[in-house]
């Protein structure tokens, strides 16, 4: 089947410079290397149907190859599924390819950080094999054999799991989002005093199999089960969104992100000098558009903080509510606090008493010689049950283990 890899205007000019026969070996020549790439696409775990490869190579006939950015845009529209998947797409595209539109060239440092975290294989070309004077050269030079890098495997997952939140880059972004949808966010549910009809079981249900009889006669037939109903501890969480969590903030919304995804009930709160509910704006399709709204919404984002008056504003309005004896209350906070001490040693009680257990989260656990100096971490510390790290995924996976203990 023979492919044309340019528009009419670039195809007259082809045929001047070179035959039929030459066009046609160069259009299978550019297929077969359209196809290896989208095979390194799908070895490192970019979903690629075979409906995309062939639209990308019809593509190819309907832009102009000589332009390097109409040909890496058609490949981009056809072979890439996922808004996420962009940075591993335009890295892959870089090592095949050797060239890009507007593109940043790995350098020297993100090749050896790419080569230790990752683990990255070379992959050689049958019909090229490296003379001696080369090898003799040293690895100095780039070479322009395509390599394939993985990037998430479990090296490099593992490194994101243990990595400080503020050293995170922007090209690690959206792995982080990968690796959070990985979490395991699941509580074990405890069985209640309250029970519910069953299809089996042990334990009959005397009074509706009594019941059912009556509509024949008083003579029993089926005999009726019944089980006890799961009570599933619920979340309410109060992040800080302060100045002082600024480094930390967008990541662990992030996180609450996928906490409402799995955990059902699941309430969220922000505050800063004010306190706002944005558990509806957690319901969003993609965590991009959830963080976008949250962003647009709350007026006191990098704000100062008063811990002592958000917590009377939630007690006041939410308190009544929320509060419950199977309800788990989780406070991310740093515990910098400009507010009224006496204030947030009252409504730490009033929680205190409402709520099953109070997690709080604290990012500078991290430091093996902290102590709570600030006198807001300091006042709420007693009334605490469990004071966690959050700096890091590793530390938020030891923080759902908990969870799941309560």
């Amino acid at each position: 089947m023979r492919v044309l890899i340019s528009p009419r205007e670039a195809f007259k000019r082809v045929k001047r410079d070179f035959s039929r026969e030459d066009f046609d070996q160069r259009s299978e020549q550019l297929i077969e290397r359209v196809i290896r790439f989208i095979n390194l696409l799908r070895r490192n775990r970019l979903s690629v149907h075979i409906s995309n490869e062939i639209d990308a190579i019809h593509a190819l006939s309907l832009v102009d190859i000589n332009d390097p950015f109409q040909f890496y845009l058609a490949l981009k529209t056809c072979l890439l599924t996922s808004y996420a998947q962009t940075v591993t797409f335009n890295r892959l595209y870089l090592q095949f390819w050797g060239t890009g539109p507007k593109l940043k060239k790995p350098t020297d440092s993100d090749e050896e950080q790419s080569e230790q975290d990752e683990k990255t294989v070379v992959f050689k070309k049958q019909d090229e094999s490296p003379s001696e004077d080369q090898s003799r050269k040293g690895s100095t030079r780039h070479s322009t054999i395509y390599e394939e890098v993985p990037t998430f495997t479990y090296s490099a997952a593992e490194t994101l799991r243990k990595k400080d939140f503020e050293e995170i880059t922007q090209s690690e972004v959206a792995l982080l989002e990968e690796v959070f949808k990985r979490l395991q966010i699941k509580i074990k549910e405890k069985k209640g005093r309250r029970f519910r009809p069953a299809l089996s079981g042990r334990m009959v249900d005397l009074r509706r199999t009594i019941r059912q009889s009556t509509q024949r006669g008083g003579e029993i037939i089926d005999i009726l089960k019944r089980e006890r109903k799961p009570k599933e501890s619920k979340v309410v969480v109060l992040a800080d969104v302060s100045g002082s969590m600024d480094a930390y903030s967008r990541f662990l919304i992030k996180f609450m992100y996928e906490m409402q995804r799995f955990l059902r009930d699941t309430e969220t709160f922000v505050f800063g000098t004010r306190i706002m509910r944005i558990t509806e704006l957690l319901h969003q399709r993609s965590v991009s558009t959830a963080l976008a709204m949250v962003s647009k919404q709350v007026l006191f984002w990098s704000g100062g903080t008063d811990i002592g008056g958000c917590l009377k504003e939630f007690n006041e309005k939410h308190g009544g509510r929320y509060m419950a004896q199977n309800r788990i209350l989780v406070i991310l906070s740093d515990g910098w606090d400009k507010g009224n001490i006496n204030e947030l040693r009252l409504q730490m009680i009033s929680v205190k008493r409402g709520f099953k257990r109070i997690i709080w989260l604290n990012p500078h656990l991290k430091y093996e010689n902290y102590s709570p100096l600030c006198m807001g971490m300091a006042t709420a510390l007693p009334y605490v049950d469990h004071f966690l790290p959050c700096h890091n995924v590793e530390t938020l996976e030891k923080f759902l283990e908990v969870v799941k203990q309560i």
